[in-house]
């Protein structure tokens, strides 16, 4: 798949399938985390993941957009449905009694 936007051109690539610029001046950078920097003003925290909240990688609205240590990215967690914190799959399944 491709796009474009005004930072140049972007494609996705296997593995992942995140979609990346191929053009301009965020060359080889994620398009995820280039809306989410532009929107924070700030650059994302080493070794943060900036996470898409409702799994869809091509969906790059800022309000989507989630920066979260690797552990609490969507992903590979769970939000409690009580206090709309984000947990390990294993938290998660204690506080639950899965």
């Amino acid at each position: 798949m491709t796009g474009r936007t005004a930072l140049g051109s972007w494609c996705t690539n296997p593995p992942k399938n995140y979609p990346r610029y191929r053009t301009g001046p965020c060359r080889n950078r994620y398009v995820h985390r280039v809306v989410f920097e532009s929107t924070a003003g700030r650059p994302v925290r080493e070794g943060y993941h900036v996470a898409h909240q409702d799994h869809d990688k091509l969906n790059f609205q800022p309000e989507n957009l989630l920066e979260c240590p690797p552990e609490f990215n969507p992903a590979v967690s769970l939000r409690c449905p009580y206090t709309g914190q984000f947990l390990s799959r294993a938290a998660y399944e204690r506080r639950m009694g899965c």
